[in-house]
């Protein structure tokens, strides 16, 4: 996203020319059209679902000036001072940049965040933010989590800046040895590769096909091949005009239309890109309407700042959702006043001062831009290999109260006495550490089923340490306690989960009560006979006459953020049980299904936290400020034990959980339990 300092028609021969070329105001002008439709779409998607196309505008107006910049300059051309121009237009706006934001994340994200930005603050700097995105980054552009990852912006201009490296040495070679014609030819041969290459990895390699210079150069070279075709041609009033209503269209068309769903960019790219071409062609006629109208001064002056805007748009709002969610309208005018002041101050008090050659640049600006650049990449070291902490004192009083929360919040499978497997492990049977709350009791109950039931390990410790009854547990991630979970969940987990199974059910019949837990809900709507399947498990465990319990799966609370308190411990104004609240529209289908399946036997009943998690019809995966859950479907470690421990304090363990103590057990209970 540069600002050409040259621009305008050239005379097409054999040696490269030595004409300067004219402002166009209109260029500017476009400019202010692609940043604006940018920081539109990432503010909301839903306001201009093909905003992000704005990037391909950028692309196609760097194509354009650059190689009229280079093709205009002819055989004075200089390497150094091309590279020169470039680094005092690009570096040092966007050095500022990359400092502010790693300093700023460097005391408000959480170390692991930290890290990552730390990473890409140096791949940044080094140029290659695309290349770093395109290996490390776990999701696609698109992507919700993406949006909290404060540089990812920076890829646009490690596509630009690569392409920086190698299109002014393949314009002089070209032009060298066959002149205009051979180079017009190479740019077409190029620029058909790539929207190419960009289609054949869009669903083989998305991410590369988004960020990386193959799969984008097609678009900065739809911009080459505009100035060359311009060069030795003149375009009449009308045509122009023309070229502008339907380049205008092209490109609103794609901002309004074009979405992520289908995949970008691929060939679709070629409609912005084309569309932006013909923008520009259009401005050749600077008397159209069209043209006066992208020049007016409100859109020249947006459009000289929109580097800047740019660098500063996407920052703020990444650090913004980071801390708070999506922007309520008195954060997005928060957001975008913090933009503009952010933006002002990089143009000018950086972009501008940095911009001009002066005799001593570079001592009195390369300097500073290199010993910049340098220390990002000293301090992203020192925060990389520190884990995201700065090596101070703070850093390390810090660490000690991210390490409690990450404790205090970590799943039921993270415990070592809570007996989870991956895949099947015979030996869990008989091992002591399964056994939990009052150990000098012998364990009389079984809690089997998958991570539905091990997050319930937790209540009953606490529980049973209280009642003095003992429990064992043993479950097994993603497999279900039914006779055949074949059909619910994926092969390579069948084999495993039919092991584990087949052993279970006869170990509950040398229990005195069993309970059972899964994610009821997820294998319901998985497979067609989810239902029917679940029925058959518990009619078998019923006619071996021991008490059955089946426990119901939580409230689940969609976008929970596990990491809120941890964040909430530097970033000011959280408010994390608020984010973390649901009106109570009643217990689920599932649970309602089981329950009745349940009063079908009257040695079956069923248990749930419910009631401690809604109340008042309200529902809080909190209690007061503490964190229960680990991910929105399951409870953590901690959070089951407090609810336990919770329990007791105010009377409320359900007679089917009270009576698993063998100096209060009831065999044959008839009906339902909640809390």
């Amino acid at each position: 996203m540069i600002r050409g300092l040259f621009s305008g028609p050239m005379k097409g021969n054999s040696k490269m020319q030595g004409k300067h070329l004219a402002y166009r105001p209109d260029i500017d002008g476009l400019r202010a059209l692609a940043v604006l439709a940018v920081t539109v779409f990432h503010f909301n998607k839903q306001w201009l679902p093909g905003g992000f196309v704005g990037v391909d505008v950028f692309f196609v107006i760097s194509g354009y000036l650059i190689t009229g910049i280079i093709y205009g300059q002819g055989n004075n051309f200089s390497f150094a001072d091309f590279y020169g121009r470039r680094v005092r237009r690009i570096l040092p706006a966007a050095a500022f940049v990359t400092v502010v934001t790693m300093l700023a994340g460097s005391f408000l994200l959480l170390p692991a965040d930290v890290k990552t930005l730390s990473e890409s603050a140096i791949g940044a700097t080094l140029s290659a933010a695309n290349v770093y995105f395109w290996l490390f980054l776990d999701t696609s552009y698109f992507a919700a989590s993406s949006d909290t990852v404060p540089l990812l912006h920076m890829w646009s201009l490690g596509v630009e800046e690569q392409f920086y490296l190698v299109w002014p040495a393949l314009m002089i070679i070209a032009m060298k040895i066959g002149g205009k014609r051979l180079l017009a030819a190479t740019g077409v041969v190029l620029a058909v590769a790539s929207f190419a290459i960009s289609e054949y990895f869009l669903s083989r390699d998305p991410s590369f096909a988004y960020y990386m210079l193959p799969s984008r150069a097609g678009e900065l070279l739809v911009g080459a091949l505009l100035f060359l075709w311009m060069d030795s041609r003149r375009v009449s009033a009308s045509a122009a005009n023309i070229a502008g209503l339907v380049g205008l269209a092209m490109v609103a068309g794609a901002v309004a239309l074009l979405d992520e769903k289908n995949g970008f960019p691929g060939v679709r790219s070629v409609i912005p890109s084309v569309g932006a071409a013909l923008l520009i062609l259009a401005g050749t006629n600077q008397s159209s309407p069209l043209t006066k109208i992208l020049g007016n001064p409100v859109a020249r002056y947006i459009g000289l700042r929109s580097f800047s805007l740019y660098l500063w748009h996407w920052p703020v709002l990444a650090f913004y959702r980071y801390a708070y969610g999506e922007p309520t309208l008195a954060g997005g005018l928060a957001c975008a006043g913090l933009m503009v002041v952010l933006t002002l101050i990089s143009y000018h008090l950086i972009e501008t001062p940095f911009r001009s050659k002066s005799p001593m640049w570079l001592l009195t600006k390369a300097g500073p831009i290199v010993a910049t650049s340098a220390g990002i990449i000293v301090a992203g070291y020192v925060l990389i290999n520190n884990k995201g902490y700065w090596p101070t004192s703070s850093g390390y009083e810090y660490r000690k109260l991210i390490s409690q929360h990450d404790y205090n919040t970590k799943p039921a499978s993270r415990f070592p006495f809570n007996c989870q497997m991956m895949k099947y492990d015979p030996s869990k049977w008989t091992q002591d550490q399964c056994v939990n709350g009052d150990k000098s009791v012998q364990p009389e109950t079984l809690l089997w089923g998958d991570s539905n039931a091990a997050h319930y390990v937790g209540y009953f410790k606490a529980v049973g340490e209280a009642q003095h009854f003992s429990i064992r547990n043993i479950s097994h991630s993603s497999c279900p306690p039914v006779l055949d979970a074949s059909g619910l969940i994926s092969q390579d987990r069948v084999k495993s989960c039919a092991e584990f199974n087949k052993r279970a059910f006869v170990e509950s019949k040398n229990y005195k009560t069993v309970i059972v837990g899964a994610s009821w809900e997820i294998y319901a709507n998985t497979g067609k006979s989810g239902r029917e399947k679940f029925s058959q498990a518990i009619a078998e465990l019923a006619s071996n006459g021991n008490q059955v319990i089946i426990a119901l799966n939580v409230p689940i609370f969609t976008g929970l953020d596990r990491m809120c308190t941890a964040k909430a411990l530097r970033i000011p104004g959280m408010n994390c049980p608020a984010t973390a609240l649901k009106a109570d529209v009643g217990d689920s289908d599932i649970n309602n299904y089981l329950k009745q399946v349940a009063s079908q036997y009257p040695n079956v009943t069923t248990f749930d936290i419910r009631s401690q998690i809604c109340k008042n019809g309200t529902c809080s995966a909190y209690d007061q400020e503490t964190l229960l859950y680990y991910d929105p479907w399951h409870i953590s470690m901690i959070g089951s034990e407090i609810l336990g421990r919770s329990a007791l304090k105010s009377g409320r363990v359900p007679q089917a959980i009270s009576a698993l103590a063998p100096s209060a057990r009831s065999v044959g209970q008839v009906g339902t339990e909640g809390l």
